[in-house]
């Protein structure tokens, strides 16, 4: 059987389409692309080529071109950078050798500011989250570590604009209300306190057709802390935890009381805080035994009787922690 040859050359056999390989690869359009302009945020790096992406150059770059396996080179400019580009193609099965082109373009770089800088540097914000304790002030220690928490339920599109530090507590602007809300729940779940939440318009959205408000979320802590001295029924108690729920303890009891009932209790005046000029806490010496009572010594050389509570074992020579309030004395 005779070949057919190429009808476009004549010299060769024709294997693809009535042409040779040659004239048949001849045919396939040169590898050429249009400069590009790119836009580089000079606050956080994102760029923006058609939207803007947290990546790479060469990523944008592969994305435009739509060839993933091309050879690619980039030279910096003072205007941007200088892409070389080479592929190899096989566009026909019947192809024995790749298609090599090559081809060179521009991409421009403006710096410029994303929407999400632009807006935080601005001090946008559509929700104040307020920081608070109840009835009572934060403390430095309290504010360090409530701003660490916020700080970290923040979310990749959730910024916060400003932080304005108050005499009862701390104000975070967010960028969104979903942010504030997240945030609050976040510290209730892990400190224990109480979410009230309102909201104000300050615009109207004409393309949406809605108001544009914004919202104050406040978190309280609960006004109980670690370390507090309560009264409960006629009992002092230690506050250990003020978290998920009130922890009381003494040396022969503890009570564990959701928030609810203490809010009850404190209606019906069963439980109250006791102030640092209320009460005494002293360190004192049991110098003396018997089986009911024991005889302590206070740090001002004092002596004094008291009852054995029931599951204490009290070692003459120790020291035991005793609160004296109202001319009584209590276990701790």
């Amino acid at each position: 059987m005779t070949d057919i040859m190429c009808y476009q050359c004549g010299k060769h056999r024709a294997v693809i389409d009535g042409l040779c390989e040659s004239c048949f690869l001849d045919k396939e359009p040169p590898l050429q692309f249009k400069d590009i302009k790119i836009r580089r945020c000079t606050e956080c790096g994102l760029l923006f080529y058609e939207l803007w992406q947290n990546c790479s150059l060469e990523h944008i770059i592969r994305s435009y071109t739509h060839l993933p396996d091309a050879l690619l080179q980039m030279r910096e400019e003072d205007w941007g950078v200088s892409v070389h580009l080479s592929v190899e193609k096989i566009v026909h099965p019947a192809q024995t050798r790749p298609l090599k082109q090559e081809t060179r373009f521009r991409v421009y770089i403006k710096d410029s500011r994303c929407d999400h800088c632009a807006k935080m540097l601005s001090g946008y914000y559509q929700a104040i989250l307020q920081v608070r304790r109840e009835n009572n002030t934060l403390t430095g220690e309290e504010r360090d570590l409530i701003s660490q928490r916020v700080t970290h339920s923040l979310r990749e599109d959730d910024f916060i604009s400003r932080i304005t530090e108050r005499k009862e507590g701390t104000d975070y602007y967010f960028s969104s209300v979903k942010g504030a809300k997240r945030s609050a729940e976040m510290l209730k779940t892990q400190l224990g306190g109480t979410i009230k939440e309102s909201y104000h318009t300050v615009g109207f959205d004409e393309q949406k057709g809605t108001a544009i408000s914004r919202g104050t979320v406040l978190f309280s802590l609960h006004k109980y802390q670690k370390g507090d001295i309560v009264v409960y029924g006629d009992t002092v108690f230690e506050v250990t935890d003020a978290s998920q729920k009130l922890t009381l303890k003494n040396a022969t009891d503890k009570k564990v009381l959701p928030w609810k009932k203490v809010e009850i209790e404190e209606n019906k005046n069963m439980i109250s805080i006791l102030a640092p000029s209320q009460y005494e806490l002293l360190s004192c010496l049991v110098i003396d035994t018997s089986p009911s009572s024991i005889l302590l010594l206070n740090p001002d050389y004092e002596t004094i009787y008291l009852e054995i509570p029931k599951g204490i074992k009290v070692k003459t020579g120790k020291k035991y922690p005793i609160l004296f309030f109202k001319e009584r004395a209590y276990w701790m």
